[in-house]
């Protein structure tokens, strides 16, 4: 669990480095497209629904 948990963090953080933040909104924001803004909170969902993804196509054959 340590190493999912470490692997999360490592990807918000991935995420952040790809996002723009601007200070005085506290908002992330696109480089490329300056209209598509993220918060904290909507790092970390967009994080667990990679990983959740993921993980359900990795055992898509042991769910049937």
């Amino acid at each position: 669990m340590d190493k999912l948990k470490e692997l999360g963090l490592q990807m918000e953080q991935q995420m952040k480095d790809s996002l723009g933040y601007d200070e005085k909104s506290g908002f992330w924001y696109d480089k490329e497209d300056e209209e598509s803004f993220y918060t904290e909170e909507g790092i970390r969902l967009a994080v667990y629904e990679d990983m959740k993804d993921t993980i359900n196509f990795i055992y898509s054959d042991c769910a049937y």
